[in-house]
Formats: C-alpha cells, sequence, structure tokens
C-alpha cells in the first residue's frame, strides 16, 4: 500500500465540489497519511471511534517547510488531538491547526470527510 495517495481529479484552482482523494484503506488507524489535491500536500489523520474520526491539515511543517507532517507523532491531551512535528517536535492541534507552543505557527486545516469507505476533500478550498 502505498503511503502517498493523490487526488487525480482535473479540478479549477479554487474548488467548488467535493473531490475524491482516496480510499478509507489506504488510511492507516491513528497515523497519517499523505494526499495531494492541485497544489496542496494534505496530511490525512484518520482516528477510528473517535467524535470526529478524520482530519485533513496541511503536510508541510510551518517551522521548516518541510512536506513531514503526515510523518508526526499523534497525542491527545485532555480528549484534543496534536500532531508532534517530525523534525522541531511543535505541537498542532489536529482541529484549528494552530500550534500549541508558538501562537505565529499553524497548520492549514482541510474539510475532509469519510463516506461510504471513500475519503473526500470538501469545499470551501482556498
Amino acid at each position: 500500500m502505498s503511503q502517498l495517495a493523490y487526488a487525480l481529479e482535473n479540478q479549477p484552482e479554487i474548488q467548488q465540489q467535493p473531490v475524491l482523494l482516496c480510499q478509507q484503506q489506504d488510511l492507516v488507524p491513528y497515523s497519517g497519511v499523505a494526499a495531494r489535491f492541485a497544489e496542496h500536500a494534505i496530511a490525512l489523520f484518520y482516528l477510528p471511534g473517535k467524535e470526529v474520526e478524520l482530519y485533513g491539515v496541511s503536510h508541510i511543517d510551518p517551522a521548516s517547510g518541510a512536506p513531514v507532517m503526515a510523518h508526526g507523532l499523534l497525542g491527545e491531551s485532555k480528549g484534543a488531538f496534536y500532531i508532534a512535528a517530525p523534525l522541531h517536535k511543535q505541537q498542532y492541534q489536529l482541529s484549528d491547526g494552530q500550534c500549541l507552543s508558538d501562537s505565529t505557527l499553524k497548520l492549514q486545516v482541510f474539510n475532509v470527510q469519510l463516506q461510504h469507505g471513500q475519503v473526500w476533500l470538501l469545499p470551501p478550498m482556498e
């Protein structure tokens, strides 16, 4: 199984319709998988059985500019999930992308949804 899923749709830059990113079977429970749509690299985190099962944030580490966020360590504190960047270990909330230790750093958050075994990127997309 590939760790990189690609959205094959040829869509305009501003997304107006949902885009199929990958299949549920491409996801790794409690871990990250990288996906791509147009110029956006997206880190998908699948948390089966949780209130929110799927999160999508930028795969690009804001501190280093490296495409590594899907490889970060997943953590939980007080019911909120975060990802620790692999290079410099900053922790980013999956819900809003905010860095917990540096308010100037933030991951872009993507509206993703798991429907009928498929992972969809939903509008709006900026």
